[in-house]
């Protein structure tokens, strides 16, 4: 083979990895934590779906890895449709009915993300309560573990519509878990809680090694791109895509935290 050749086959190679491989992967990301105020708490984290109207099986793939994890508490951070448009998306009531099919001791707590309000946050917000999945919006709950509280807040979307953190902290006390769909919350929640997880960025999607993720939707760059930051936040990569079906470097994940 020419050395053209070889460029073109490794071309070809890592566009057949990165549009039809990686994004069907999904990976169990495990971080452990110890603390004072949360003790033997498992929660499982997920964000991001993006489901299309292809994606059953992917759907039943995610519910069945959720389930091997033993979750005391499902938290979702949103997005669950696709490209803004009802044609392109999975029906709502169709993956709220696969989705309450997760065990979890405490429940499933969701908050919608940006494509989530930009379609039908209502009929969104419906189709999950529908199926007993608690959507917090600017609001909290209260789980009671090992006789003693810990509060699950979660904010609306800071794109899309009004978040209130004060409210959604209101009558609260630590240790709170704080979900947002978008990691830019975490510098006014510092300090206010244990934890917030957050997806939206996907990681970046596409991240070129040594130099990193290329496009990040954060005000804050590639700070809160991905991972376990200041052992404070964490973004997820999430689980699926948007405008490309593709990723490269940053595979699909489910983040499994547990509190010893």
């Amino acid at each position: 083979m020419t050395i053209k050749q070889i460029i073109i086959s490794l071309i070809l190679l890592l566009a057949i990895y990165g549009f039809l491989i990686e994004p069907n992967l999904i990976m169990v990301k495990k971080l452990t934590i110890k603390s004072d105020d949360i003790k033997n708490f498992k929660i499982v984290f997920v964000s991001d779906f993006h489901l299309s109207k292809q994606a059953k099986l992917r759907l039943n793939r995610i519910v069945k890895k959720v389930n091997e994890q033993k979750p005391d508490v499902v938290i979702s951070g949103g997005d669950y449709v696709i490209m803004h448009n009802a044609k392109f998306s999975m029906d709502m009531n169709y993956a709220a009915e696969k989705l309450a099919e997760i065990n979890s001791r405490y429940g499933i707590y969701s908050v919608m993300g940006n494509h989530d309000y930009h379609k039908d946050n209502k009929y969104i917000k419906n189709a999950l309560t529908n199926h007993g999945i608690k959507v917090l919006e600017n609001e909290n709950a209260k789980i009671i573990h090992n006789d003693k509280p810990i509060y699950i807040a979660g904010i609306s979307d800071m794109q899309t519509t009004f978040y209130d953190l004060d409210k959604a902290l209101k009558g609260t006390k630590l240790p709170i878990i704080l979900v947002s769909h978008s990691p830019d919350i975490t510098p006014k929640a510092k300090g206010r809680v244990n934890l917030v997880l957050s997806g939206h960025t996907h990681g970046g999607q596409v991240r070129i090694p040594f130099i990193g993720p290329i496009i990040v939707p954060s005000k804050y760059g590639d700070k809160y791109a991905s991972g376990f930051i200041d052992n404070f936040t964490y973004t997820t990569k999430g689980l699926g895509t948007s405008i490309l079906h593709l990723r490269f470097n940053c595979a699909p994940e489910i983040l499994v935290v547990e509190y010893k």
